[in-house]
C-alpha cells in the first residue's frame, strides 16, 4: 500500500529556511565563547608580536573576547608554525607569521615537514614592512648607486649582517649581493638588535631591516637610510628614495605579516576574523601605531592573499638555488 506523499506548504517551509537561516546566524554569534590564541612564532618584541599585541586589543574589544598572544620562537619560525599546522581547526588558534615562514621556507627547509599553501587558510595580510637599505653615516656613499661602486672597489672587505641565514633580510641582501656582484661577505647576528649595534659600530657596512628599526638612528645622524622596498616613498623617511628609484628595480625585499588558520576552520569564522581585523586596521589611531613602526597597513581579502602566497611561493622556489643561501 502506497503512503500518502506529504506536501509542504510554502509557509512552512520559509518558517523551515529561516530557522536553519537563525541557527546558522547563532553559530556564528557565538564565536568566540573562548579566548583565542594567536601564536606569534618569534620572540616578544619582534615586530609580528608588536603588531599582533595592537590588534588584539581591538579585536577584543571588538568581538568581546580575550585574545592571547602565544609567542613560539625557534626554528626559524617553524616551530610555532608547525604547532599551529597541528592544531584542531575550530576558530580558537591562529598564526601570525611573516613571508618566509608562509612562502619561503617551504623551499628553504629539506624537513618543513609540511605545505604552508596547503595547511592554513588565509585570513589576511595585516601589514608590509618595506625593508630600509641602511649603512653607517661614516660610509662615503650617499646613494644606492655610489655604495655599489664603493662595494665593488673594495672586494671582500664588505659585509653585511643578518639576524640569522635564511632570515628575510639574507636572503634579500644576497640576491642585491649577486646582482650587483658586490663581493660582500655575509654576518649573521642572533637578532635584529646586534646587526644595528654591528653596523653602528661599522663592522658591517650594509643592512637590509624594516624601517622602525633604524629610524631613531638616522634621525640622530648615525646611520644613513638609502633606499626602500616601497612602490612610493615613505611618509617617515620622505627623502629616501624608492627601490626603484635608487636603481634596485625587480628585486623583492618587503617583509610582510600575515594571519592564517588551520586547514578546515569553518569559512563564518574565517569571514567574521577578516572582518574584524580589517575594523581594527581601518581605525585611526591603530593604523597611527602600526605606521609609526614602518609599516604600511593592508588587510585584504582571504582571496587576495592566497593568491599573493601563491604567487610569492612561486617567486622565491625559482630564486633560491640562484642564490646559494642555507638555513641555520
Amino acid at each position: 500500500m502506497k503512503r500518502p506523499r506529504t506536501t509542504l506548504s510554502c509557509s512552512t517551509l520559509l518558517l523551515i529556511s529561516l530557522c536553519l537561516f537563525g541557527a546558522a546566524r547563532g553559530a556564528l554569534a557565538e564565536w568566540p565563547e573562548r579566548p583565542v590564541k594567536l601564536v606569534v612564532p618569534y620572540v616578544t618584541g619582534a615586530m609580528g608580536d608588536l603588531v599582533s599585541r595592537i590588534v588584539s586589543e581591538g579585536l577584543r574589544t571588538e568581538l568581546g573576547q580575550t585574545f592571547l598572544i602565544d609567542n613560539r620562537p625557534g626554528g626559524g619560525g617553524n616551530i610555532g608554525a608547525r604547532a599551529v599546522e597541528q592544531s584542531p581547526p575550530d576558530g580558537y588558534t591562529f598564526l601570525v607569521a611573516p613571508t618566509n615562514n608562509l612562502v619561503i621556507n617551504q623551499f628553504l627547509y629539506k624537513d618543513l615537514g609540511f605545505d604552508p599553501l596547503n595547511r592554513f587558510d588565509p585570513v589576511t595580510i595585516m601589514i608590509d614592512a618595506p625593508s630600509v637599505l641602511f649603512i653607517p653615516a661614516a660610509n662615503p656613499a650617499k646613494t644606492f648607486r655610489e655604495f655599489t661602486a664603493w662595494a665593488q672597489a673594495n672586494p671582500g672587505k664588505v659585509n653585511y649582517g643578518s639576524p640569522g641565514s635564511g632570515t628575510p633580510p639574507h636572503l634579500y641582501a644576497e640576491a642585491i649581493n649577486k646582482a650587483f656582484r658586490l663581493d660582500m661577505t655575509h654576518i649573521p647576528y642572533k637578532g635584529a638588535t646586534q646587526v644595528v649595534s654591528a653596523l653602528l659600530a661599522n663592522d658591517v657596512q650594509f643592512y637590509l631591516a624594516g624601517a622602525g628599526v633604524g629610524l631613531p638612528h638616522v634621525k640622530e645622524g648615525r646611520l644613513r637610510a638609502i633606499a626602500i622596498a616601497q612602490p612610493s616613498r615613505n611618509e617617515l623617511l620622505p627623502d629616501t628614495p624608492t627601490f626603484e628609484e635608487a636603481g634596485l628595480r625587480g628585486i623583492n625585499a618587503s617583509t610582510w605579516w600575515g594571519i592564517v588558520a588551520p586547514k578546515g576552520t569553518p569559512a563564518a569564522v574565517l569571514t567574521r576574523m577578516q572582518a574584524s581585523l580589517c575594523k581594527v586596521i581601518a581605525d585611526k589611531a591603530v593604523r597611527a601605531r602600526l605606521i609609526q613602526l614602518g609599516n604600511v597597513p593592508i588587510c585584504n581579502s582571504p582571496a587576495e592573499m592566497a593568491r599573493q602566497l601563491e604567487q610569492e611561493a612561486a617567486y622565491w622556489q625559482r630564486t633560491l638555488p640562484g642564490l646559494g643561501v642555507k638555513a641555520d
